[in-house]
């Protein structure tokens, strides 16, 4: 039983497999291709690298000397020329001008001593000067003219940083070798010819099929684009590296002073036609295979691995309540397709019967909202047409007729403002109403202390929510012989989830039962009930409009009974359809979110 656990728990990843495979398929080939070129090019290659190295070295050195001359002279010029001190500040039309000539002769000079400088501006961003000479017989109207666009652009949205080092940069379809030089005000662009640099093509009896080029980082060629694209010639990227591509040999070196690479073509000398043909095939099918493996693995990797690690990804979006998460249906291997979209349809069908079971809820909820609001008036009304009753009883008809106008006054303002929130201080007079009522009706002593900022008796509260606690202290702390005072007590919290109010009702009875103390701080429920329907419905009432964002307790009082609500603080007035609205808002995120 244990060993069947455990060979149920051997579980492998394709991917880790599929990995294993290619490793143990690649090596065997690889390893021949090794062992057959260094067989058969050893010696060949080695000479022809220290040929090409020799080569590229020699160049290079003249390259950067070159460089180094117009780096130096350029600089020289900004650390003490006057004309180009006084462009990095503000000048007069005039002045900005003359400065400027200077400057434009100066680099002239230079340019007629430096064959390989194509162009030379000056920019000045204090005086919004562009001026600049090119090397005409070198360049095209097409390569000065973007040239002098590129210095335009630069003034035009001027950058307090630039480069401080050669960048290559293609101007009229031809690249050059380009450097800003000065500061942040004023600055000198400088642009290398590279087709007029020192090259080995350029001297007599040099071999037709060899040359010397330039890259940049990326590999790219800067020079001699045609020639490559015709022989079919792939650079690479590495420092410092010789390889062989195509029919030639190559040699290149990373120059850190230009930021280029330094190039040397050289074709074989004879060519691979010469080697023995049974060589040429081996060779051949050992470089097929190896180009043919990464193929198959990048295009296994794109149509199954990608997909499947992207269905992954999904399933746990899904898992933690983004169920809008959908796989991709475009796929190129047709199960996936089809396990795609059958699964985007289930979870469709998953999300319209969540939409469908949360709708249902709000409604049963909004019909036990209601019903909580319906209940409250008639529970109240029932126990002022007892006291009426117990008056007539006694044939206290003048009382009558002085509680009936009271009555009627309170009357008026339940029909009147039977709305879901209204004001607090609303609420609080008309508690003072009721006490008032209470006094007239029973003759018993009766004291409401009401502490209630200006700042809260301005929020929105259910109606009826505390005239119900001053009801039920009338009701069941009614003492023989004692007054009752009953306290209210209302003040704003600040907290982590925003404004609340705070609102805490007690008073000095005997008292509250253990088991009904209990149950006001127990679960929310909606069974109904025929008697202490008041407080149970208030708190009911308050959890449909509020949620959890509603807290509610019963606390034993020294005397007596506290009752204390806790709910956001709104202040935005109510128009007797804030249920509805909260309802409509839970639905909107559920929609959006799928997470409720």
């Amino acid at each position: 039983m244990g060993e069947k656990k455990r060979n149920r728990k051997r579980l492998y990843s394709i991917k880790k497999l599929q990995l294993a495979m290619i490793f143990l398929f690649i090596v065997p080939i690889l390893t021949l291709q090794l062992v057959q070129n260094a067989y058969s090019l050893q010696e060949f290659h080695s000479e022809m690298e220290q040929n090409g190295e020799g080569t590229v070295y020699l160049y290079q050195r003249q390259l950067e000397s070159d460089i180094g001359r117009i780096e130096t002279s350029i600089s020289g010029y900004w650390a003490q020329d006057y004309s180009h001190g006084r462009l990095l500040y503000r000048q007069s039309e005039l002045n900005a001008y003359r400065y400027s000539y200077d400057v434009i002769t100066e680099y002239k000079a230079l340019m007629s001593s430096e064959p390989t400088i194509a162009a030379m501006l000056i920019l000045s961003n204090e005086n919004r000067i562009l001026k600049g000479t090119f090397a005409e017989a070198t360049t095209t109207y097409e390569e000065r003219t973007a040239m002098w666009e590129y210095g335009a652009g630069l003034l035009k949205q001027w950058e307090e940083d630039f480069p401080k080092s050669w960048f290559p940069l293609s101007m009229g379809g031809r690249c050059f070798l380009v450097r800003f030089f000065g500061n942040r005000s004023a600055r000198t662009l400088c642009f290398i010819d590279l087709d007029q640099t020192v090259k080995p093509q350029d001297a007599p009896h040099f071999p037709e099929d060899s040359l010397m080029l330039y890259a940049d980082q990326e590999g790219n060629p800067l020079t001699s684009q045609a020639l490559l694209a015709d022989h079919g010639i792939f650079l690479k990227t590495e420092a410092r590296s010789s390889y062989f591509s195509g029919r030639h040999f190559i040699v290149q070196n990373y120059s850190a002073v230009t930021g280029m690479y330094i190039v040397f073509l050289e074709a074989y000398p004879g060519g691979l036609h010469k080697m023995n043909q049974i060589l040429i095939l081996i060779l051949f099918l050992s470089a097929f295979i190896l180009a043919l493996v990464p193929m198959l693995f990048l295009a296994l990797k794109r149509w199954y691995l990608k997909p499947m690690e992207h269905m992954t990804e999904t399933l746990k979006k899904i898992r933690s309540g983004k169920l809008d998460a959908r796989f991709r249906e475009e796929q190129k291997v047709e199960e996936l397709q089809q396990l795609s979209t059958s699964f985007n349809e289930m979870m469709d069908e998953v999300k319209n019967l969540k939409i469908e079971t949360y709708e249902k809820e709000i409604q049963v909820q909004y019909a036990e909202l209601q019903y909580l609001q319906l209940q409250i008036s008639p529970h109240f009304f029932l126990n002022i047409l007892k006291t009426l009753y117990g008056m007539a009883e006694g044939k206290k008809y003048d009382k009558i007729q002085n509680a009936i106008l009271m009555i009627s006054d309170h009357v008026r303002y339940i029909f009147h403002d039977n709305k879901d929130r209204v004001l607090l201080d609303t609420e609080l007079k008309h508690a003072e109403n009721y006490i008032r009522m209470q006094q007239y009706i029973t003759s018993h002593p009766i004291r409401l202390n009401i502490r209630a900022g200006e700042e809260v008796r301005e929020a929105m509260i259910p109606a009826l929510s505390i005239q119900t606690f001053v009801e039920n202290s009338c009701k069941h702390a009614l003492v023989p012989g004692k007054e009752l005072v009953i306290s209210l007590d209302v003040q704003p919290l600040d907290s982590e989830r925003g404004r609340l109010l705070d609102i805490s009702v007690s008073d000095n009875g005997p008292g509250i039962p253990p088991e009904l103390l209990k149950e006001y701080n127990g679960r929310v429920t909606f069974e109904h009930r025929e008697e202490h329907i008041g407080i149970l419905n208030v708190r009911q009432r308050l959890y449909l409009l509020y949620g959890g964002q509603f807290e509610f307790a019963c606390m034993e009082g020294n005397p007596g009974t506290i009752f204390e609500m806790v709910f956001p603080l709104d202040k935005i007035h109510g128009d007797g359809n804030a249920p509805a609205e909260n309802c409509v808002q839970r639905r909107r995120i559920c929609d959006e979110n799928i997470n409720c």
